[in-house]
């Protein structure tokens, strides 16, 4: 069985057996797991979705602008802010033949949430150091640090103004 089967096995039993979020909101599972494996990515949808074959892929722990969302430059000038955590995710994706990724949770969209890593590279953090995703607090604040200080440093979307994902979707 390739990582892909077993991958689509576990997202739909977990989607049968388990609320929604179960894992990301900390509570706990009646068994332990630990899922993990290489992943070759086919498609990239936007900054915070991939693709591997038809396995929909969610990174964990991060919120990053929708594709077609612009946020507004210090000089006020509107930009593309989703294309461009996009194009920033697929130039790190491009840097590993393969990604590891392991398995945290499925949503309710029956995607599979991931933490994936190009080599050393954690997808994730890298988004959100460069102010092109958000942490996504809500679920869980291993990227907090990571977002504070590209506020910080003004990097990315923090160089200007915008609506934070989760708010820019509820409003189309």
């Amino acid at each position: 069985m390739t990582f892909y089967q077993i991958i689509c096995l576990i997202t739909f039993v977990f989607s049968s057996i388990f609320p929604t979020g179960t894992i990301a909101q900390n509570q706990p599972l009646t068994e332990n797991f630990a899922i993990s494996g290489s992943v070759t990515i086919t498609h990239i949808s936007d900054g915070d979705s991939l693709r591997s074959g038809k396995l929909r892929i969610r990174l964990f722990g991060i919120d990053a602008p929708e594709k077609k969302q612009q946020c507004t430059n210090a000089n006020g000038a509107k930009w593309d802010c989703g294309t461009a955590a996009q194009k920033t995710l697929a130039a790190l994706v491009a840097t590993a033949p393969q990604l590891q990724c392991d398995l945290i949770d499925v949503d309710r969209y029956s995607r599979v949430v991931m933490q994936c890593f190009a080599g050393k590279i954690d997808l994730g953090a890298a988004l959100v150091r460069a102010g092109l995703a958000l942490a996504y607090r809500q679920y869980s604040s291993i990227y907090s640090a990571d977002e504070d200080s590209a506020k910080t440093a003004k990097l990315g979307m923090w160089a200007g103004a915008f609506v934070p994902p989760w708010t820019w979707r509820q409003s189309q």
